[in-house]
């Protein structure tokens, strides 16, 4: 957790908490003011002391970092999990010829598993997703599928995460030590979700598979927005 993150989470009063828990859920200043039952002038000064306390950053760049902080303590949660599933899959692929057979296997494993989880081939494309990642994105069952893992990037992103996926994806190195961090998912009816991410990558037959755990950050940010 860098400095910054940390400084946020030590000197926020409770107040400034749930300001920037509900812009991280999408309101606007208008509909936070309505939430809190204060005036939208009072948001305004509020935003202000969040600022002098963390320098001038823009009301995105804020959350950005709020969320972050706040993801960081769910992804260390998420990193061991993630950790046994590629552990799993690589113990099952050295005895398998193909992926077929491992997916198989794989399938009733991150079924059973508490969080979202997504299988992506190098090339981007979901091969498998379990049920509480299609409940979490609002797609039916089998929807995800075949699609390619951009789909659920958000615009903004998306140039950005297929430049990452494909470093991902060449640099042995940080294929080896994952990756954990703070993003938005776009979901099927268009509306994004902030969400801690773990990614850590497989070697099988047919290449790497990238396991993504996922856990929606809104459903922990309720109690503090309350």
């Amino acid at each position: 957790m860098d400095q910054r993150a940390l400084a946020m989470t030590e000197s926020l009063s409770d107040r400034e908490r749930q300001l920037v828990v509900l812009a991280s859920k999408g309101l606007t200043d208008t509909a936070i003011a309505h939430k809190l039952g204060i005036s939208l002038a009072t948001v305004g000064t509020y935003w202000g002391r969040v600022r002098i306390k963390f320098g001038p950053l823009n009301r995105t760049e804020l959350v950005a970092v709020f969320l972050q902080e706040h993801a960081a303590s769910i992804v260390e949660a998420l990193k061991a999990e993630n950790q046994g599933l590629v552990q799993a899959l690589e113990e099952k692929t050295r005895a398998e010829e193909a992926l077929r057979g491992t997916l198989e296997f794989f399938r009733n494993l991150v079924e059973s598993a508490p969080h979202a989880i997504l299988l992506v081939q190098e090339s981007g494309e979901i091969q498998l997703a379990n049920e509480q990642a299609e409940r979490i994105l609002g797609y039916g069952r089998g929807e995800l599928e075949g699609v390619n893992v951009e789909q659920i990037v958000p615009d903004r992103f998306r140039l950005d995460h297929t430049i990452s996926r494909a470093s991902y994806v060449e640099n042995p190195v940080k294929r080896q030590m994952g990756g954990h961090m703070a993003t938005y998912a776009l979901r099927k009816d268009g509306s994004e979700l902030p969400m801690a991410v773990s990614l850590s990558g497989a070697e099988t037959p047919n290449g790497l598979i990238i396991t993504c755990i996922l856990q929606d950050l809104t459903d922990s940010l309720t109690d503090a927005a309350s």
